[in-house]
C-alpha cells in the first residue's frame, strides 16, 4: 500500500468532468453519494496521470460499501477497498478533506523575482582619479535608455530555466473552489438584452430553407436541428416545439434528407454501444426518451430491435466464451439488454459442464480453473474470477 500525502497536485476545477461523473456515479452504487464539489474536491489529490486508475476502478461494481470521492482516490493509491470502507465510516476522511484543505490554503503565492539592481552609470571614482563627465552621462544614458538592437536581442538564459513570464499565472488559493457570489444583474447601459426570437411564420417561408440545410449539415437527427432553432425562433402560443420544427421540414421537403442521416447514425451508435440505448442515448447526446422519438419517428423500430437481439444471442452463445467471462463484469450493460438473471444462468450452466467434463483429470480447484482455461483457450484469472463469483467453486482463502 502506498503512503498517501493528501496534499492537492491541481485545481479542483481541472479534473476533467467524465472524470468527476464517473466517480459520482460509483460512489452511489457504493452507497456513499457525494456533491459534485467534494468529487473534484478529492481528485484534485490526484494527477491527470492517475485519471486513466480512477476509470478503470469506477467501471467495476463497488467491492466494499461505503466508498464516498475520498475513499477512491485512497484505493486507487492503493490501500484496500475493504479498509478504505472502515475509514469511510469512522469518518477519517473528513479529516483527511480538512487537511488537504489547510495545506492548499497554506501554500503562499509566488514571490515575484526582483530585477537584478542596475549598475550605478554614474559610480564613485577612487579617490584621486576624476570620472569624465561625458562617459558618466553615457554610461547613465545606456541604462535608462536600451538600444533598438538591444531591444530585439534573444534573451540568454541558462541552460535548464525558463522564463517565468511564459507560464500562466498561478490556480487561485483554496477558496476558488467554492461556488461564485449570485452577484447581482446588470442594470443600465450595462444590461444584456436577448436577441428577439423570429415568429414561427417565417420558419415555413422561404427564407428558412437555406437556414434549415446549413443547419441539417452539421447535426445527426432532428432533436439536434431542434435545440439549434429553439433559440432563435418562437412557437404560435409559446416556445418552440419539435412538431413545429418537423413540420418546417416537411415544408422545405427537407424529412426524407433528416431521416436518411438519422438511420446512419442512430443505427451506427446502437451499433457501437452493442445494443445498449442508454449508451447509444449518450454518444448522441440526447436523452433515452429522445432516442425512442427519433427511433420511431425515422421508423427504425425493426432495424433497432435487430441490433440488440444480435448483441443477446452473442452475449448467450455458448461459443463466445471468452466474450461472456468479461460481460460478467458489465452489471449494467446487461441490465440495458434486459438479460442479466438469464445471461448468469447461461454462463454458469456451461461453465458447470466444462468443469464436470475435465474434473477427474485435476486434483484440486485450481488445477481444474487452470486446465479448463488452457484447453478452452481463456484467461485463467477471468474464468477462476466467474467461477467464483457465480458459486461453482469455493474461493482460495490464501490467495
Amino acid at each position: 500500500m502506498t503512503t498517501r500525502t493528501w496534499t492537492r497536485r491541481r485545481h479542483p476545477e481541472d479534473v476533467p468532468t467524465p472524470v468527476a461523473v464517473a466517480v459520482s456515479d460509483f460512489c452511489r452504487r457504493a452507497q456513499a453519494p457525494a456533491s459534485p464539489a467534494l468529487v473534484r474536491e478529492a481528485l484534485a489529490c490526484l494527477s491527470e496521470g492517475d485519471d486513466f486508475r480512477v476509470k478503470e476502478l469506477t467501471d467495476a461494481e463497488p467491492t466494499a460499501q461505503p466508498l464516498g470521492p475520498f475513499a477512491v482516490v485512497d484505493v486507487v493509491s492503493g490501500t484496500d477497498a475493504a479498509l478504505a470502507a472502515n475509514r469511510e465510516k469512522t469518518g477519517f476522511y473528513e479529516l483527511v478533506r480538512d487537511l488537504a484543505q489547510e495545506r492548499a490554503e497554506a501554500v503562499p503565492p509566488p514571490e515575484p523575482t526582483a530585477p537584478e539592481p542596475a549598475r550605478a552609470a554614474d559610480e564613485e571614482a577612487p579617490e584621486g582619479e576624476e570620472q569624465p563627465k561625458s562617459v558618466s552621462k553615457a554610461r547613465k544614458s545606456k541604462a535608462i535608455t536600451p538600444t533598438v538592437a538591444e531591444r530585439i536581442a534573444p534573451k540568454k538564459r541558462a541552460p535548464g530555466t525558463a522564463d517565468e513570464s511564459s507560464f500562466p499565472e498561478p490556480p487561485p488559493p483554496a477558496s476558488s473552489f467554492l461556488p461564485k457570489r449570485n452577484l447581482p444583474a446588470p442594470r443600465g447601459r450595462y444590461t444584456r438584452l436577448e436577441a428577439p426570437k423570429a415568429n414561427l411564420e417565417q420558419l415555413f417561408g422561404p427564407a428558412a430553407y437555406d437556414e434549415l440545410k446549413a443547419v441539417l449539415e452539421q447535426v445527426p437527427h432532428r432533436i439536434a436541428v431542434f435545440q439549434a432553432l429553439e433559440s432563435g425562433y418562437t412557437g404560435d402560443k409559446g416556445p418552440l416545439r419539435l412538431e413545429d420544427v418537423e413540420k418546417a421540414l416537411e415544408k422545405h421537403k427537407l424529412i426524407a434528407r433528416v431521416v436518411e442521416k438519422e438511420r446512419a447514425s442512430v443505427l451506427g451508435a446502437l451499433t457501437d454501444a452493442r445494443g445498449a440505448k442508454g449508451r447509444a442515448a449518450h454518444a448522441l447526446g440526447v436523452s433515452l426518451h429522445e432516442l425512442d422519438q427519433v427511433i420511431a419517428a425515422a421508423k427504425l423500430d425493426r432495424e433497432a430491435a435487430d441490433i440488440r437481439e444480435r448483441f443477446v444471442r452473442e452475449a448467450l452463445s455458448p461459443k463466445t466464451l471468452a466474450l461472456r467471462l468479461d460481460l460478467l463484469g458489465r452489471t449494467r450493460y446487461l441490465e440495458e439488454l434486459g438479460i442479466e438473471k438469464k445471461f448468469r444462468q447461461s454462463l454458469a450452466n456451461d461453465l458447470e459442464a466444462l468443469l464436470d467434463e475435465n474434473a477427474d483429470a485435476a486434483d484440486d480447484d485450481r488445477a481444474l480453473v487452470e486446465l479448463v482455461a488452457k484447453k478452452e483457450g481463456l484467461n485463467a484469472e477471468l474464468l477462476e474470477r466467474a467461477v467464483e463469483k457465480l458459486g461453482l467453486i469455493t474461493p482460495d482463502e490464501d490467495v
